[in-house]
């Protein structure tokens, strides 16, 4: 796949890290945590589109929730081997098929994962077959739309003695279906809008 001169690819790129990690940031930062990645996946259908699933409402954590593929880190895995291996479990798409593109800064969750997301350019051929125990729908939304400010629905919280803003993106597909894309999801995508359209950059999540 190549993507030379593509604006929105260029776009995105400004904010993007590089693929290889030399510097140790997704390493875990506190007793007990775990390191997780999570994909980004795009495909390119016209205009680019972001390929979310959305858990479903028998799972333990997150029932519900939108959310990229990804999980925690295996034994021996790299960051971006555990991103690839659990796109390929959640969502059947397979590593020959993507071609990533570059990362965002690995950031503490509130739940006890060291987060590593990575941005990836899915073919449009690929076949997408969700597991239906981890996966229960699969859906597009226009990279446009999420990196559209005025579709940023401010919301404060309280959390650790702090008030934190965050954004959610309620979205609505062409199907009439109303998903409102909010928590870690996002807050990943809002990062990258942060520094791939304002430059804004923070030295550490």
């Amino acid at each position: 796949m190549s993507f030379d001169s593509d604006p929105t690819i260029d776009q995105l790129l400004k904010g993007l890290l590089p693929i290889k990690i030399s510097d140790g940031t997704d390493a875990v930062k506190r007793k007990g945590q775990r390191g997780a990645s999570v994909l980004m996946p795009l495909v390119s259908r016209g205009e680019w589109q972001v390929i979310l699933t959305q858990r479903p409402q028998t799972m333990p954590q997150h029932a519900g929730q939108i959310a990229f593929p990804g999980g925690k880190r295996e034994a021996g895995e790299t960051a971006l081997q555990a991103a690839l291996r659990e796109t390929e479990e959640e969502i059947g798409v397979q590593a020959k098929d993507i071609q990533i593109i570059g990362r965002l800064p690995s950031f503490n969750a509130v739940s006890e994962y060291r987060v590593t997301p990575f941005v990836g350019i899915v073919s449009p051929t690929a076949k997408i077959n969700p597991d239906p125990r981890e996966v229960d729908d699969v859906f597009e939304a226009p990279l446009s739309f999420l990196m559209d400010p005025q579709n940023h629905v401010a919301r404060d919280v309280f959390f650790e003695g702090k008030n934190h803003r965050l954004y959610d993106m309620p979205y609505k597909s062409l199907d009439g279906t109303h998903r409102n894309i909010w928590g870690m999801t996002a807050m990943i995508m809002y990062r990258l809008y942060q520094r791939s359209y304002q430059a804004v950059f923070e030295t550490e999540y």
